[in-house]
């Protein structure tokens, strides 16, 4: 559809989301509807008159709005859109009832059971309104199930009070006999309305080339549309919105939800900004204050808002041209995930890429540098990571990366998030007394840790308070991997020497209080002395010494572990003395049998000196020979041998590595000790938001 100017009579509006209540609430319905208007009043998109959520607004949500208020708001519409003479657009989000051969009744008494006499009759609602006097033609925009009914009968059409000099556009979510599902039409035609149309003219009308996008992107249920122009006279045609992709129309500030939120909150206490919606009317009001006024605190507040609004219009257009065909509502959650979004912004109904980098940059931690959003590093990052091919940043982004100086902190994120395995790390911390008083969960991906969580024990409670703290754990993580689309293999479990001796991590029955950890998921078992080191000991020791292990082992110059024998381990003064002479993380330890006491001590001793130890499962091992021989065979391909043959063991296959247990240490929980000590990476809920006005 095209047209040569844009109209200079008022559009006006009106989104009806009438919810149930109990089951037959339908869920995303308000998010649907809020997004669907915000479309629409958006002086770049729809262009429509906004006057707000309310009963004489252009939004109408909730519960039980009943049949007369929504009568009463349609009228309030209609006058206005006859005063102006301009178009006016009615959505109607909700349940629908009737079809097969019947009227459709629009549900707003609360409850589909209340039978059609307290529902809306949808054709001649739409009939009443098209006969108006005034109003310069309607769109109706019907997300219902059996939406298809809602279409007026001939006579009304053309024997009513305008006899037939009308015009109405009808778009409707499903034929008149199908259901419709989740807000599709509503959700599709919102993003479709920000995206534009490539080759469908200067606006986005209720067409062929509208409705066969839609089908395109709708595949529950099959929505279309119908068109009548009977008018006299010629005039500007019905129109949903600009089109995007064509026009050029849409400015750089055009904005999202969160910022019109942001932005309305920001000039409420200000004079004159009534109206204000976009970046362009912002910068004009601006312009337009006396200079003593920009010193004024709420001004001030006003354009640092709008600094920020700049950034996410770069951030937006550079992601546009960079992944436009590869953008899709599944990967932007996926790209949230990895990017340490909350959960509820990860499950928002319709995602879009303009609310995520809003989110990004609007929502930034405090602890980001003056002028860079790192939370929008992270977001950029993840998208590169999923959409582009490895090691290869696109130019555009790249360029982008440059002017906003985020270069180092972006080659860096893409660096932690190659080899992007998820993995969970569950810390028993226990504060330096004798219980486990909370675990410590981060889930990473990669080396990058995207979520942090803590889950307390509580004091005097046993095992079953740690069993019970780590079952919430692995639940916690589990809701981000399904939002992100993947499943949880590793799990890193640290615990303090007290709770090395005694059943192994992988044998614990957390999940779901029945299960053994290691029969669903890969444990490696961590000494959490390189998080909180014995007392005496300084954490940059234990560091040192995890750091020498990991170069002792990459020379290779130990084909296995160091086995230390019974006369090593006679006493806790024998072994401080063998370790005296060695140098410290130079080896791993092995113990082949368990001296008779003060293994507590000892393990302590051994762990200090070198954070990974290879000893045997139940205190005594068969033949010692064997099980040092077998541990020498597979060496270079422990842990992971270790993680089969314990699994194998219970399904019945014997092995000699089923019968030690170790703490291992490697560059993964190097690493993630490295960056805990320095808190060099802060999950964006451990800190505190940027101060909002």
């Amino acid at each position: 559809m095209t047209g040569d100017v844009t109209p200079a009579v008022s559009r006006h509006l009106l989104v009806v989301g009438a919810q149930c209540r109990g089951p037959e609430e339908l869920p995303g319905l308000e998010d649907a509807a809020r997004r669907l208007h915000r479309v629409l009043v958006n002086p770049d998109l729809g262009a429509c008159r906004d006057r707000g959520e309310s009963e004489t607004g252009s939004l109408l949500v909730g519960t039980a709005l009943g049949k007369a208020t929504v009568e009463k708001a349609l009228a309030t519409a209609l006058r206005r859109a006859k005063d102006d003479g301009g178009p006016l657009i009615l959505a109607m989000l909700g349940h629908g009832l009737g079809g097969y051969g019947g009227p459709l009744y629009f549900v707003t008494s609360g409850s589909a059971q209340d039978g059609a006499i307290h529902q809306l009759h949808v054709p001649s609602t739409i009939g009443t309104a098209t006969n108006e006097t005034g109003p310069n033609g309607l769109i109706a925009v019907i997300d219902t199930c059996h939406a298809a009914a809602a279409l007026p009968d001939a006579q009304s059409a053309t024997a009513g009070l305008q006899q037939g000099s009308l015009r109405l556009s009808l778009l409707f979510a499903a034929s008149a006999h199908l259901p419709a599902w989740d807000m599709n039409l509503s959700v599709q035609l919102a993003e479709l309305l920000e995206s534009g149309l490539p080759n469908a003219g200067d606006f986005l009308a209720v067409d062929d080339h509208l409705i066969k996008e839609l089908r395109s992107r709708i595949h529950t249920q099959e929505p279309g549309g119908f068109m009548f122009d009977g008018a006299a006279t010629s005039g500007d045609s019905l129109w949903l919105a600009h089109n995007v992709r064509t026009t050029g129309r849409r400015s750089a500030g055009s904005l999202g939800l969160l910022a019109c939120e942001r932005l309305h909150k920001l000039l409420s206490p200000l004079h004159g900004t009534q109206g204000i919606n976009s970046q362009d009317q912002l910068t004009d009001w601006l312009g337009g204050l006396e200079p003593e006024s920009l010193g004024h605190p709420a001004v001030q507040r006003v354009i640092e808002f709008k600094r920020d609004l700049a950034v996410c219009a770069a951030a937006v257009t550079v992601l546009e041209e960079t992944f436009r065909d590869a953008l899709t509502e599944d990967l932007l959650r996926k790209a949230a995930v990895r990017a340490g979004f909350p959960l509820e912004v990860v499950h928002q109904p319709c995602p879009s890429l303009r609310d995520m980098v809003e989110y990004a940059v609007l929502c930034q931690s405090a602890v980001a540098p003056a002028g860079q959003s790192r939370t929008l590093v992270h977001f950029v990052a993840a998208l590169a990571h999923l959409i582009s091919p490895r090691d290869v940043l696109p130019q555009q982004l790249a360029v982008w990366a440059a002017r906003s100086g985020a270069v180092t902190a972006l080659n860096s994120r893409l660096i932690e998030l190659s080899e992007a395995t998820p993995r969970l790390v569950l810390v028993a911390a226990d504060d330096g007394g004798e219980d486990v008083v909370r675990v410590e969960a981060s889930l990473l991906f990669g080396s990058a840790v995207v979520h942090t969580a803590t889950f307390p024990c509580e004091p005097g409670q046993g095992p079953g308070a740690l069993v019970s703290a780590l079952d919430d754990a692995r639940r916690w993580a589990l809701s981000w991997l399904t939002a992100a689309g993947e499943g949880l293999v590793a799990l890193d479990v640290s615990v303090p020497t007290s709770l090395l001796l005694d059943s192994p991590p992988e044998e614990w029955k957390v999940v779901r209080g029945e299960r053994m950890l290691g029969v669903d998921y890969d444990v490696t078992t961590r000494w959490s002395g390189l998080l909180t080191p014995p007392h005496g000991v300084l954490l940059d020791e234990m560091l040192h010494a995890g750091s020498r292990l990991l170069s002792s082992l990459q020379s290779r110059a130990h084909c296995g572990p160091s086995w230390l024998g019974s006369d090593d381990l006679s006493s806790v003064e024998r072994l401080r003395e063998l370790l005296g002479r060695r140098r410290v993380g130079g080896c791993v330890w092995g113990v082949g049998t368990l001296p008779e006491k003060d293994f507590d001590l000892m393990l302590e001793e051994l762990l200090i000196h070198t954070p990974s130890l290879i000893w045997p499962r139940h205190g005594s091992v068969c033949d010692t020979q064997a099980l040092q021989d077998e541990v020498a065979k597979h060496w270079d391909s422990l842990p992971e041998k270790l993680l089969r043959a314990f699994q194998e063991q219970l399904e019945g296959i014997p092995g000699h590595l089923a019968d030690i247990r170790t703490t291992w240490h490697d560059a993964h929980w190097q690493e993630f000790c490295q960056r805990r000590a320095g808190r060099a990476v802060v999950a964006p809920q451990d800190v505190t938001p940027k101060e909002q006005a």
